[in-house]
């Protein structure tokens, strides 16, 4: 990625442009399986919910999801998010990937990226997307520009 953290935004020429990162997998429609998603793997998720139960606002969530999120600061690179993201979910590729290919699961992996530049954008190398390809899941990146 360039650094182009610390130079000035074309906006505002005394602001710095400022990053923001973050990498998730998330496993939607298999409220059954959280469980078995735990004990298989081992990892924790960083949020669960089923469908009906209280979310946001005191509405109930509409969709079952689990979600695994990288621990890295946001300032980190895309790549160090997608990279930790990888090294948590490798030794159980096999079982994920099974997962994911069932009719009535949706898994993806869903990034976002923040920025105060509209201008700026990020690049990724291409190991970063190891975990895409080996699980065989969509790519989902939100972009938002505040």
């Amino acid at each position: 990625m360039s650094d182009s953290r610390t130079s000035p935004s074309p906006d505002t020429p005394s602001e710095s442009v400022r990053f923001g990162f973050s990498a998730i997998l998330r496993i939607m429609c298999a409220s059954e399986r959280h469980d078995d998603i735990e004990d298989v793997t081992g990892l924790t998720p960083t949020h669960k919910h089923r469908a009906g139960e209280e979310g946001l606002f005191g509405e109930p969530w509409p969709n079952d999801l689990w979600t695994l999120e990288s621990t890295l600061p946001p300032a980190a690179p895309l790549d160090d998010h997608l990279d930790w993201l990888w090294n948590e979910v490798r030794p159980h590729r096999d079982y994920l990937r099974d997962l994911a290919a069932q009719d009535d699961v949706d898994m993806d992996v869903f990034c976002g990226y923040r920025s105060n530049c509209a201008e700026c954008g990020f690049e990724l190398a291409p190991t970063s997307l190891q975990i895409v390809e080996a699980l065989d899941v969509p790519l989902q990146v939100s972009v938002v520009f505040r």
